[in-house]
């Protein structure tokens, strides 16, 4: 199955597709970036690579406390983002309310993001429960202090607002890093509806370059997935646009790969 999706990604790619879509709404409005445990008064910045505004948290949320991550943990190349983190010891649930500016759909991709540092000098890595509103999302299992976690969400919010709640389990004190919301159109990911929403699993992109906005304009996370001793890249410069019900963007679609011996699968 990876070797025929394989052969349509390079398909789709030599033949240079392209098809024109009409009709979309502007992609930045209703987007929110919250950088998690800034300081009240600090302000807000622009991300190196995406170059979208982010903002602290206190406008989301009224509990918790803000932290830096330990020193050790912070690398030139250490996203700002990931530098700061807002803790919840206290009170079993704790709930960041987004309000979009733009309502869109109403479908809504909502990301949350973890990195533990060991802001909190205990070297206690902690467990604990993601919900949207009152629904369980994720468990979020923090197994080293320098790894991100990443989770992603995608659902129908019915309301002018949407509630992401972490929830204290008994196994050490939920915290987040940033939280950001994105508006998707309603014919986007038709799975998702007003009664279950989608958990994301992996998004790949076949190729060494990870995709995020602007390539991809709904601000999505498409890690690479690409192993240079067994595998080659594929690349073109030529657009491809497939319109289909998960929109993947010309970017991801550039890339692809194939294995270095042709007797092994991917």
């Amino acid at each position: 199955m990876a070797t025929r999706w394989l052969l349509l990604l390079l398909s789709i790619a030599e033949s240079s597709v392209v098809l024109q879509v009409h009709g979309q709404i502007d992609k930045l409005a209703g987007f929110i970036s919250i950088d998690c445990g800034l300081p009240e008064n600090a302000a807000g910045y622009v991300d190196n690579t995406t170059k979208l505004r982010l903002t602290g948290d206190a406008g989301f949320i009224d509990a918790g406390t803000n932290h830096n991550i330990s020193a050790e943990y912070i690398t030139p190349r250490l996203a700002r983002g990931w530098h700061t983190v807002r803790s919840f010891p206290v009170g079993e649930r704790n709930c960041y309310t987004l309000r979009p500016l733009v309502l869109a759909g109403p479908k809504y991709l909502v990301r949350a993001m973890f990195k533990y540092g060991n802001y909190d000098g205990l070297d206690m890595l902690p467990i604990f429960d993601l919900h949207l509103g009152v629904n369980y999302w994720k468990t979020v299992n923090i197994s080293d202090a320098s790894s991100p976690v990443m989770e992603e969400v995608i659902a129908v919010v019915p309301g002018g607002s949407v509630q992401v709640c972490l929830v204290n389990t008994g196994s050490g004190t939920p915290f987040i890093s940033s939280l950001s919301l994105r508006p998707l159109t309603k014919a986007l990911y038709p799975q998702a509806n007003a009664t279950q929403g989608l958990v994301v699993v992996k998004r790949s992109s076949f190729g060494s370059k990870g995709i995020r906005y602007p390539d991809d304009p709904y601000d999505r996370t498409w890690l690479p997935w690409f192993d240079p001793t067994q595998w080659s890249e594929i690349l073109t410069t030529k657009s491809v646009i497939k319109v289909e019900s998960f929109e993947v963007p010309s970017a991801v679609m550039q890339s692809a790969i194939k294995p270095l011996n042709s007797s092994t699968s991917i």
